[in-house]
């Protein structure tokens, strides 16, 4: 069927429709489901504030579950009394039981008194081989259920049998006497309208055939001239192979116009050609969504997407048909005709090549010979590969891994376009070998953006070694910095990387949704660096995923938040496939966490973490012999920049206690900072008063540890005193303290230089000889060389691995 022009100009007037199949309204639950995403969606307060959900919102929907299926079964009964009884029994007793479940009340006893109506006239459609008047008994359920189901909810609603305005003639719409009947029929409130079926001039029932309930609604949505379509099915987005056969699929959250309609021409399940025909010529935004997971965004199809969407779907029992002199009919012709893909291959003067299923080939040149076009079909039966190139590509050269994996699998026939390959084969790929093909076909080449929070010691630094880090990954992907902002500033789409100084003359203030909008709109992948020591920040975390950022952070707060705080970010992260990494929280640039990270992944369980992780209390108590008193190291670390602005707040032993929950939570443990019992090396007298205020009281302080030390040198051999982290893991739970410790000289956590950090690991495979990591554990080359590697790990784990990181797009 084709699309022709409506006679007036195209205005869209905020309508919006929603089509809901036979997989979202499968069952009672399914249908109270839908019905509750529809008055989220009538109700929703970010839409315009002039949308009006009692004249704008329109439902199309399919039949419920698998009721189509039995009516197909039902018709092949023709002239079987008896079995015809028995089905229909069956079948009543189904969708009664279906009413029953989903209303209650005078509203289930409508529907279920419509229903036997429905019922009782079924046998004779059947005998007399009505098949569309059949089959619409599905489609007029789910449209009286649901709009009874709405009410029951307390809404306005209404349904619609689409034979009482949609008219098709052969292949054509009659597009301005639908809109008549359909206006004449409007009704106030929301309306639930039948898909997949209507009505012929002489007014007799027909069907749209495969995918017709989603024809349905873009035909509805081109009549009411909508701002917007929604196909909900099972599915949140368009992918890259047939996720039930490639566990390595990835989804797309957009999609262009054109990739869609290539898409639909090669079979996609999700897209079909004739529901994107409607669209042609408007200015209708088309949103494919899960009704199974209605928070997700979807996938959009819009003119131009920003990600470099790539498909490659295969096709079993193909042959190829050779036509000439076409007369004006195409390969699009013949897939409507057919309801099958038709693929072109190739287009000359002398002839075209077309690939279709086997199992349609005669009736193929049947078709096309009663229209006075020749054609033949080969005999032998291929299994096709295809291959839509992502749309800032297009190029017929093969890249250098697609073209060795091909040699290796050694195709019968390729043919290749700038936005098409097809590869046929004479017997079916292995699922091994088809998944490598995907692979290499859709693996991403991404610019990875990057939007850098802090300007300080550490974002200065890491912008300083950044030019260096981009040079060493040129060839397999692009680091782009995007956007770099401070509490007050932000420079957004800075012109290359340069000096700090030089980069803020760009800076506008920071304006904080502004921002977000722009890391919306960027492509994927895009990764949030925080280098900053905020907490606001770190508490905003969930918008920047929602904006579809990846997190690198070296600020703690983050890893240190509350546990409902820090688990929400955790979920958020999973359900959109989002990674965070936060090396530098502990160690700077020491690999500890990863360590822990690949112990546990190799099978090994980790018993107890033990360790030194403040520089500044390392370089303290290094020094420390009784010589020179306490305070005055302290106030030697303040002036060599060792320490925090009030040197207290590393007396504290807070920040250490923040490191062992961070390592904690890396373990899997849920703890939050008041489960680790803290010893402070400062008084608590002392703690509370203004620094002045502490330094006239210092002697105390200096007597304090001084006789700490005094401790540790009576004993029989000769201690140290380390200010320690401990975390010990058994089957009855987690004990993590911080204290000061006395340790003998032998001891790991004695054997340190100044400002070192030493964190010991005990596992099950490391016991009588603990995995020590050793080495500065501060400074701001290290800290920014450290989220370098965090950068480095995270593209490699998104070029490398297949889901679906890469792909997303906001």
């Amino acid at each position: 069927m084709t699309t022709q022009a409506l006679t007036k100009p195209w205005r869209s007037n905020r309508s919006q429709v929603h089509k809901f199949g036979g997989t979202s309204l499968a069952n009672a639950s399914r249908f109270q489901a839908v019905a509750a995403i529809v008055k989220q969606i009538v109700t929703d307060s970010m839409l315009p504030h002039d949308w009006q959900p009692d004249r704008d919102c329109w439902l199309v929907v399919s039949a419920p579950g698998k009721t189509t299926d039995q009516l197909c079964a039902l018709l092949e009964l023709t002239g079987q009394d008896a079995a015809i009884e028995l089905a229909v029994a069956k079948l009543r007793d189904d969708l009664t039981e279906l009413v029953c479940q989903t209303l209650s009340g005078s509203l289930q006893a409508e529907v279920l008194a419509e229903l036997a109506l429905w019922l009782a006239g079924l046998p004779a459609l059947v005998q007399a081989g009505q098949t569309a008047d059949v089959l619409a008994l599905g489609e007029s359920l789910s449209a009286l259920l649901l709009s009874r189901l709405l009410r029951q909810s307390g809404l306005s609603a209404d349904w619609l049998d689409s034979r009482k305005f949609l008219t098709v003639d052969g292949q054509q719409i009659r597009w301005d006497e639908s809109e008549q009947y359909l206006l004449s029929l409007r009704t106030a409130g929301i309306q639930v309208v039948t898909g997949f079926i209507a009505r012929d001039p002489a007014g007799h029932s027909l069907t749209l055939g495969r995918n017709g309930s989603d024809y349905s609604a873009t035909i509805l949505g081109r009549l009411v001239q909508a701002e917007q379509v929604h196909i909900w099915t099972d599915v949140d987005a368009i992918y890259s192979g047939d996720p039930r056969r490639l566990a390595a699929a990835h989804p797309y959250h957009q999609v262009s116009w054109r990739q869609a309609c290539l898409l639909a021409e090669l079979g996609n399940p999700v897209l079909h050609a004739r529901t994107l025909a409607p669209l042609y010529n408007s200015q209708m935004q088309l949103q494919v969504r899960s009704s199974f997971e209605p928070t997700r965004q979807g996938c959009q199809i819009v003119p131009n997407a920003s990600c470099q969407a790539s498909f490659v779907t295969d096709l079993q029992q193909m042959v190829l048909l050779s036509v000439h002199d076409l007369h004006g009919f195409d390969a699009h012709w013949l897939a409507t005709e057919l309801q099958q893909p038709v693929v072109t291959l190739q287009q000359s003067e002398q002839g075209n090549l077309w690939l279709l299923p086997s199992k349609v080939a005669d009736r193929a040149v049947q078709l096309l010979a009663e229209h006075e076009v020749h054609a033949v079909h080969d005999t032998t039966a291929y299994y096709a590969v295809a291959w839509l190139k992502p749309a800032p590509v297009q190029q017929e050269a093969l890249p250098a891994d697609v073209a060795a994996c091909l040699q290796r699998l050694q195709p019968a026939h390729t043919y290749q376009s700038k936005e098409l390959a097809v590869w046929l084969f004479e017997q079916e790929l292995s699922a091994v070998s088809f998944a490598e093909l995907h692979h290499y076909c859709t693996q991403p080449r991404p610019d990875i953006q990057l939007i850098v929070a802090g300007t300080g010691n550490v974002g200065s630094e890491f912008l300083r070694l950044l030019p260096g880090h981009q040079q060493r990954c040129e060839g397999s992907h692009g680091l782009q910095l995007a956007a770099v902002f401070n509490s007050r500033q932000m420079v957004l789409k800075p012109a290359a990387v340069q000096e700090l100084p030089s980069l803020l003359q760009q800076a506008v203030s920071l304006q904080q949704q502004a921002l977000l909008a722009e890391i919306a709109r960027l492509p994927a992948p895009k990764v949030l660096i925080d280098l900053t020591p905020s907490q606001a920040l770190a508490e905003q975390y969930p918008d920047f995923i929602a904006a579809g950022c990846h997190i690198i952070s070296a600020n703690k707060q983050g890893v240190t938040l509350p546990e409902p705080q820090y688990q929400r970010i955790r979920t958020l992260l999973s359900e959109q496939k989002l990674q965070w990494l936060s090396n530098t929280t502990v160690g700077a640039g020491l690999p500890v966490q990863r360590a822990l990270n690949e112990l546990q992944a190799a099978g090994d369980t980790v018993r107890r973490i033990s360790g030194i992780f403040s520089g500044t209390l390392s370089w303290l108590l290094c020094l420390y012999d009784g010589r020179t008193a306490f305070s005055d190291l302290l106030l030697q670390a303040k002036a060599l920049g060792y320490t925090e602005p009030d040197p207290r707040e590393d007396l504290s032993g807070r920040d250490v206690q923040r490191k062992l929950l961070v390592l904690a939570r890396e373990l899997g443990c849920s703890l939050d900072l008041a489960d680790i019992r803290l010893e402070p090396l400062l008084p608590e007298a002392l703690a509370g008063a203004s620094w002045d205020d502490f330094w006239q009281q210092r002697a105390e302080f200096d007597a304090l540890m001084q006789q700490h030390l005094v401790q540790a040198s009576a004993q029989a051999s000769p201690k140290q005193l380390r200010y320690v982290g401990e975390l010990t893991l058994t089957d009855d739970g987690v004990d993590a303290c911080v204290r000061l410790v006395v340790v003998p000289e032998t001891d790991p956590l004695a054997a340190i230089q100044p400002c070192d950090n030493v964190f010991v690991i005990e596992s099950d495979w490391y016991q009588q000889l603990p995995l020590v990591i050793k080495g500065p554990g501060a400074g701001r080359t290290v800290t920014a060389g450290g989220v370098h590697a965090d950068l480095a790990q995270l593209s490699r784990q998104l070029l490398l691995s297949t889901p679906a990181n890469l792909s997303r797009s906001s």
